[in-house]
C-alpha cells in the first residue's frame, strides 16, 4: 500500500468515525430521554435488556463482518456508560424536584 492510498484509507476512517460519533450522540439523546420514563436509579441496569441489547449486537455483528471481540466489548461499554449518564440525569431530576 503507498502513502497515497494509505491517506485515501484514514480519510475514509475519518468519515465513518464522523457517522459514528452522529450516530452515538443519536442514542444518547433517546438514553436520555428514557432515563425520564424510569421510575428511579435503581431502574436503570436491567440486566435482560443488557442481555438481549448484546444479543442482538452480536447476531448484527455476524451478519456485518464485524468481530465478536470488537462489538461486544464496544456495546458493554456503551451501555454501561449509558447507564451512568441515566443514573446521573435521575440524580439532578431528583435534586430539582426533592417532593416524594
Amino acid at each position: 500500500m503507498n502513502l497515497s492510498e494509505l491517506e485515501a484509507r484514514r480519510a475514509r476512517i475519518d468519515r465513518i468515525d464522523s457517522v459514528l460519533v452522529r450516530l452515538v450522540a443519536a442514542r444518547q439523546r433517546q438514553v436520555a430521554v428514557i432515563a425520564a420514563l424510569k421510575a428511579g436509579q435503581e431502574s436503570v441496569r436491567d440486566p435482560a435488556r443488557i442481555a438481549a441489547v448484546l444479543a442482538r449486537v452480536q447476531s448484527t455483528a455476524r451478519r456485518c463482518g464485524l468481530d465478536e471481540a470488537i462489538a461486544i466489548p464496544v456495546w458493554r461499554e456503551l451501555l454501561e456508560r449509558s447507564a451512568e449518564a441515566q443514573q446521573m440525569l435521575l440524580a439532578l431530576a431528583r435534586q430539582a424536584d426533592p417532593s416524594p
